[in-house]
C-alpha cells in the first residue's frame, strides 16, 4: 500500500474530526460570539468535503460526507466517499468509503472494505478504536476526553480567536438558501492548536504559516460554514495541499450514533507497525 495514500487517507480523518470540533469559546469577535451559540445547540448536522492533492506523490483524492453531532454528549457520527483514482492499481477500486464514531472520549474509524483485506494487522475487521483522551499523536482530539479540564469541545474556537491575526467583514452572501454574513480570518497554526507534539508540528509546512479560514454566519448567530486550506508535509518531503468546507445545518437535538460491534473492532495501538 503507497504510503501517500495511507498518509492522505489519515489526514482526511483527522480533518474530518476538526471540522467538528470547529464550533467553541466566547470571545469578542464575531467569529467567537458565533462559535459560542453554535456550540450551545443541542446539536446539528455537517456536510463536509475535501481536497487533498500532492503533485511530488501522483496523489489527488477528494472526499465528501455528512455527520450528525450531539453536542450535549460529545459525539458525533459521520459517513465519508473517497474519490482517489490513483487506488485502483494497488486497491482494485478509485472509491472508498469510510466512517467514524465519536463517543464521549472513544473514536471509531472505519477503514474502507478493500484497504481492510490489505492490513493483516486489523484481523479483518473494518473498525479501529482510539481513545482521544490518550491520543497524544492525535493533534486537537485531546481536547475531547478525560477530565473537566479537557472534556469541553467548546475550547476550540477559543484558540481559533487567540490565533486570528486579522479578522474582516467580506459582505452578505447566501448559503444554502439562509441570508449569512461572510468573515475571514488568518489563523496561526501554531497558536490554533497550540498542544501538538513538535514531532506532529514539523509536518506543517511552512511551520508558523498563517491558515486562512472563512466562516460564514447568519442572523441568529449561527455558524453556516467553514473553509479553511493548509500544507501538510515534513521538510524535504512531498507536501499535501488540503481545503475543507464544512456545511452546518438543521441545529437542534441530534440522536447519539451508536457504537460499532466489539467483535469488528481492534485497538489503534495493533496499527502501528504498519508498513509501506
Amino acid at each position: 500500500m503507497p504510503r501517500g495514500l495511507i498518509t492522505a487517507g489519515v489526514c482526511l480523518a483527522i480533518v474530518a474530526v476538526a471540522a467538528f470540533l470547529l464550533l467553541g469559546n466566547s470571545g469578542a469577535d464575531p467569529i467567537a460570539q458565533a462559535a459560542t451559540v453554535s456550540s450551545n445547540a443541542p446539536g446539528y448536522r455537517m456536510n463536509l468535503s475535501v481536497s487533498i492533492t500532492s503533485p511530488q506523490q501522483g496523489v489527488s483524492i477528494t472526499a465528501s460526507g455528512n455527520a450528525v453531532v450531539d453536542t450535549p454528549d460529545h459525539a458525533a457520527s459521520m459517513s465519508l466517499v473517497l474519490e482517489a483514482p490513483q487506488a485502483i492499481q494497488t486497491l482494485g477500486t478509485s472509491t472508498l468509503r469510510m466512517a467514524m464514531v465519536l463517543d464521549g472520549p472513544e473514536l471509531y474509524l472505519k477503514f474502507p472494505a478493500a484497504l481492510v483485506s490489505q492490513l493483516p494487522n486489523l484481523g479483518g475487521k473494518p473498525w479501529i478504536e482510539e481513545n482521544v483522551a490518550k491520543a497524544g499523536d492525535l493533534p486537537g482530539l485531546s481536547s475531547l476526553g478525560g477530565d473537566s479540564s479537557t472534556s469541553d469541545p467548546t475550547q476550540v474556537l477559543g484558540q481559533l480567536r487567540v490565533g486570528a491575526d486579522s479578522i474582516t467583514n467580506e459582505g452578505q452572501q447566501i448559503i444554502d438558501g439562509v441570508q449569512t454574513t461572510h468573515y475571514q480570518a488568518e489563523i496561526n497554526i501554531e497558536r490554533l492548536i497550540p498542544n501538538v507534539p513538535s514531532s506532529l508540528l514539523k509536518l506543517i509546512t511552512p511551520q508558523g504559516q498563517d491558515v486562512p479560514v472563512d466562516v460564514w454566519i447568519d442572523s441568529h448567530n449561527l455558524v453556516r460554514r467553514v473553509d479553511m486550506s493548509l500544507s501538510l508535509g515534513a521538510a524535504n518531503q512531498p507536501t499535501f495541499e488540503e481545503t475543507t468546507t464544512a456545511d452546518f445545518t438543521d441545529y437542534g437535538p441530534q440522536p447519539r450514533p451508536t457504537p460499532p460491534p466489539a467483535n469488528q473492532v481492534t485497538d489503534a495501538s495493533s496499527i502501528a507497525g504498519l508498513s509501506s
